[in-house]
Parts: structure tokens; C-alpha cells; sequence
């Protein structure tokens, strides 16, 4: 005669080792919550940073310089002083370098002109037909930047003649058809590195001419399909497959980047954060806009709930919305709240039938729960952190996924432990 027999298995999982691929995770998503001091918070609050100008399209930041653009009069508007600079209507991108003189060099990538935007007044150097529309990097005393599958690059320390062409003069070359064109161009690790749509490309730009190099580097992540933000010594970029890190010599998905809700078929819009991570603008399969910020010290990626028009991103995360620009900053809530999904795979507890019967937050402030399995039914209860949260039913799986949302602005979650029942026959 069989007699039911059950064990209870508790699982603890820090903050710090909740990352998708390490234990039991699974996958774990961040809405509106940020990593800080071994625990989840809310993130961000936002600031009114800048009343834009009338009809302005788009904003970029240089440090903490906000840029803003009007596609309608093709012009480029430093708000901090009111200059005016011409653009055209395809703007594509505006960066910085440094200068011959060692000055800043604000550049505008249009698709047929680049300039080149004085510090001291509103006057530009235009470039037509654009030597870039990708990037303009410093290598070595040269600038480099690339067209279609065609690099080129200045004469050096003359960071105003991309032409005339010669062997100590300013230069071009063009890159095989196999890897495709050229996405963006990165300068990192001594090196230039050429993004390209299907390939990855390394120019060692030492010396004159005769000693520069192109190499390919090994990448199996497929289409690359946005540009780059360098954070320290690594680039991160959005392929089909994924947000991937080039660390100069290999490629490879990045860790907890935690994007499997990307559609990577949509433009990605991608700026660099404070040195420190990787800010884009993106599409959620379920057709939703959201920002989406990647910083590789806490190996985490996690979206932002605030509504956006564009974003930009340098020494602060700026938002636009209705003709005004918003700086991200400190801890809050937007409408809606913020949560933390994670999946569980608890297959390795053992045979028979396991079902979830609750879950302990260690934290502060008001949650509720909800609990699925295989089948998406879900679970639900609330209450405070600090204390056992049951299921009535308790939820049946092999795998199961726990979201924990808040409205309160004091949340904050140090570690989850989940309470399993497995059953089985003795």
C-alpha cells in the first residue's frame, strides 16, 4: 500500500545572486527597479531639466550640455547658451571628440554633411558628402569614421582634412562585402574597432599609413543592430540575438542583461551613461515603449517606466515629453508602480509533483504577489516584506515565475525565499 509523503524545500536567493543562468534562476526582469547596496529600489525619480524650443524633434547630450534639434528649420540649439547650428534634415547622431587643439569637438552625422560645431561661437565646418555616418573616433592622432563599407580617416593632427587623399595625407579604404556595412565605429583598448552588420572589424592605426592593419575579429551573435556604448574597456551593442559585450578580442551575450522582452527587429536607440552603462530606447514585444539601461558592475539590465518621446543620454539620463526635457536622478515611483519578475526552475528538487506555497520577501514596504506555472494560471497575495506570503493553492510547476510589484516608495528587496511542497509516493 502507497502512502503520500511530502518534503518542503526552502530556496533563499540574494539580490545579488538573482541573475538569470546562476542557481535556479532562470530569467529575471527589472521593471522600475535598480540595484543598490545589496538591495532592489525604486528607480528613477525625474527633475525638469529644460523648457525645449518650439518644434523641437529630437535631443542628444554632450556631458552635461543638452542639444536640441528641429528637423523642420535644420537646426541644432545648445540650450545652456542659446547658440544656434545648422544640420540637415537627416540628422543621424551627434557626438564629441577631442580636438586638434585638445578642445572639445561637437559633431553633428547627418547622412549627406557632417559638422563640425565651434566652441567659441555659432559658426560650423561642414564636410559634404559626409566622410561618416556612423561614428567619428580619435585614434592615434588621426579621426577616423566610415561610410557604407569605406573607412576614412584624417591627416595627422589635422582633424579638419579629410581630403586631399594621399600616403601621409588623409585616406580611405574599404572594408570586404562579406561582414556588411559598417554600423558604428568604436575606440577602445588602443584600438578602432568597426561594427559591422554581420562582422566585427580591428584596425591597428600606428604610425603612417604603410603600418595600419585591418584584422577580423572572431563573432557569432548575428546582425548587429545598433550602436555601441563603450563602458570601460568593453563595448556593449544590441545584436538579433541580444545585447552582446566586445571586449576587443571576443564577443559574447552580456551578463544579466535580462532583454528577452526586446523585439531586436525594431530601431534601437542606444547612448552611453556616465561611463558606466548602456542607455537605449527600445520596443517590448508586446508592442510597449520603455527605456532600457544595462550597467555591467551589477551585471544587470532593467527597464524604466517613464513616457518619452526621445531620450539622450551623457552625464545624466535626459528624457523628452511634451516640449520639455526631464533629468533622471534619485529614488521614486512613477504611475504604476515598479516590480521584479524572476523564473524558477525547480525540476532539480527531486521527482514529483512540486508546488509553490509562498514566498518570503526580506525587505521593507507593501507588496503584492503573483505566482504561475506551465500552465499561466496565476496565483495571487499581498502583504509586507519581513513576513511568509501563502498561495491558497499553492501553484504547481516545474518552473515557476514569481512577480512581485509594489506602489510603495519605500520597497526594497534584499532577498527572496521561496517555500516548495514536493509530493511523491512511499
Amino acid at each position: 500500500m502507497n502512502a503520500p509523503a511530502c518534503v518542503r524545500h526552502v530556496m533563499r536567493c540574494p539580490v545579488g545572486e538573482l541573475h538569470a543562468g546562476e542557481g535556479r534562476v532562470r530569467a529575471v526582469r527589472l521593471d522600475h527597479m535598480r540595484e543598490e547596496g545589496g538591495a532592489l529600489i525604486p528607480a528613477e525619480a525625474e527633475t525638469e531639466a529644460a523648457q525645449l524650443p518650439a518644434g523641437t524633434t529630437d535631443i542628444w547630450s554632450i556631458d552635461d550640455r543638452l542639444l536640441a534639434y528641429r528637423q523642420d528649420n535644420e537646426t541644432v540649439t545648445l540650450l545652456s547658451d542659446s547658440r544656434v547650428y545648422p544640420a540637415t534634415d537627416q540628422l543621424v547622431r551627434i557626438v564629441n571628440n577631442v580636438a586638434a587643439d585638445g578642445g572639445d569637438a561637437v559633431t553633428a552625422l547627418c547622412k549627406d554633411a557632417l559638422y563640425v560645431y565651434s566652441n567659441n561661437n555659432a559658426t560650423s565646418t561642414v564636410y559634404t558628402p559626409a566622410p561618416s555616418v556612423t561614428n567619428v573616433v580619435a585614434h592615434r592622432e588621426r579621426l577616423f569614421g566610415a561610410s557604407g563599407k569605406r573607412i576614412r580617416y584624417t591627416k595627422p593632427l589635422e582633424f579638419r582634412s579629410w581630403t586631399p587623399y594621399g600616403e601621409q595625407d588623409a585616406g580611405y579604404c574599404d572594408l570586404p562585402t562579406a561582414g556588411g556595412d559598417v554600423v558604428d565605429v568604436v575606440a577602445m583598448r588602443d584600438r578602432v574597432y568597426f561594427l559591422r552588420e554581420y562582422a566585427v572589424t580591428r584596425l591597428t592605426g600606428y604610425a603612417d599609413v604603410y603600418n595600419f592593419r585591418l584584422q577580423e575579429v572572431p563573432y557569432a551573435m548575428g546582425k548587429i543592430v545598433s550602436f555601441a556604448a563603450v563602458v570601460g574597456e568593453c563595448a556593449y551593442f544590441f545584436t538579433e540575438s541580444g545585447l552582446c559585450r566586445f571586449d576587443g578580442s571576443a564577443a559574447g551575450p552580456a551578463a544579466g542583461a535580462d532583454d528577452g522582452d526586446i523585439d531586436f527587429a525594431q530601431p534601437i536607440r542606444v547612448d552611453t551613461w556616465r561611463g558606466r552603462g548602456l542607455a537605449a530606447s527600445v520596443k517590448l514585444k508586446d508592442g510597449t515603449q520603455a527605456l532600457y539601461i544595462y550597467e555591467p558592475a551589477v551585471r544587470r539590465g532593467r527597464f524604466v517606466r517613464r513616457s518619452f518621446e526621445k531620450f539622450a543620454a551623457a552625464n545624466a539620463v535626459v528624457l523628452m515629453r511634451a516640449g520639455k526635457a526631464y533629468r533622471l536622478t534619485g529614488r521614486a515611483l512613477p504611475e504604476g508602480g515598479c516590480s521584479l519578475t524572476a523564473r524558477f526552475a525547480l525540476a532539480s528538487l527531486g521527482d514529483g509533483e512540486k508546488r509553490l506555497e509562498a514566498v518570503f520577501v526580506e525587505g521593507e514596504g507593501e507588496v503584492y504577489l503573483e505566482a504561475w506555472g506551465e500552465d499561466g494560471v496565476p496565483r495571487s497575495c499581498c502583504g509586507k516584506a519581513g513576513e511568509w506570503l501563502d498561495f491558497a493553492a499553492g501553484v504547481r510547476a516545474e518552473q515557476v515565475t514569481v512577480c512581485i510589484s509594489s506602489q510603495d516608495e519605500e520597497i526594497a528587496i534584499r532577498a527572496l525565499t521561496l517555500r516548495v511542497r514536493r509530493e511523491g509516493r512511499v
